[in-house]
């Protein structure tokens, strides 16, 4: 899941603690199996499938972006919030394409222009040079909410084996990342990121979860249809 050394980690910090810097540059960049497997496929895969690839191809960017910068000794403080933004967009974009909004296309350009004033707001008033930690909480919490409503229709509809829906699977990897990265920007905001040990156990976990979502969309992406016959209607 594309979140590459955030919260002012540094090489030499993670170095100097339990995990390599090395393990966790495979970790994030884990994610690449996915995006080549999306690829691969493109031309015969289900349009509804493609804001998605195109959210995991840009996660792909920014995890190197990130990694290439922490290497440097440098933070990723305006890539890692540029890229928020954009997979807020792409997110509500693909739940558009999984069937979520049906008619309400009036709710969906609401959430959409919502996230970029937000967004817009908090990086002005508080700067893009540090992190956005309540549009954060806002927009995962927003897309947690959505990914369990389609898992919700996912189940209702299909009569196949869930763990063969990569709908299903791919809410479920969001669910799991977005709702700790509540948590995590949750513990900033009250001032846990100045303990140095805490913030990186914190950023320990993240890492493995990272790992975990990163298998699962590697995982759903060999169930998306081929052709544009899934259950929910782009």
């Amino acid at each position: 899941m594309p979140r590459a050394l955030p919260y002012a980690i540094t090489a030499d910090e993670l170095r100097a603690f339990f995990m390599s810097f090395e393990l966790n540059a495979v970790f994030s960049l884990s994610i690449v199996v996915s995006v080549i497997i999306g690829w691969v496929r493109f031309t015969k895969t289900d349009p509804a499938f493609f804001p998605f690839l195109f959210y995991l191809s840009l996660g792909f960017i920014n995890e190197a972006i990130g990694i290439s910068l922490a290497w440097r000794g440098y933070h990723n403080v305006i890539s890692y919030n540029v890229f928020e933004l954009v997979e807020s967009i792409l997110l509500t974009w693909q739940f558009l394409k999984w069937g979520l909004f049906g008619q309400r296309m009036g709710f969906y350009y609401f959430l959409q222009v919502s996230f970029i004033v937000l967004w817009l707001i908090e990086s002005l008033f508080f700067s893009i040079h540090t992190f956005n930690s309540y549009f954060v909480i806002a927009h995962s919490f927003l897309l947690v909410m959505m990914s369990i409503t389609t898992i919700n229709m996912v189940v209702l509809k299909e009569t196949t084996a869930l763990f063969k829906q990569p709908v299903f699977i791919f809410c479920f990897a969001l669910i799991i990342f977005f709702t700790y990265a509540i948590l995590v920007e949750c513990f900033w905001i009250v001032g846990f990121n100045h303990q140095k040990i805490f913030r990186l156990k914190i950023f320990e976990i993240l890492s493995y979860i990272n790992f975990f979502t990163n298998l699962l969309f590697a995982f759903g992406y060999l169930w998306v249809p081929m052709r544009p016959r899934y259950i929910l209607q782009c």
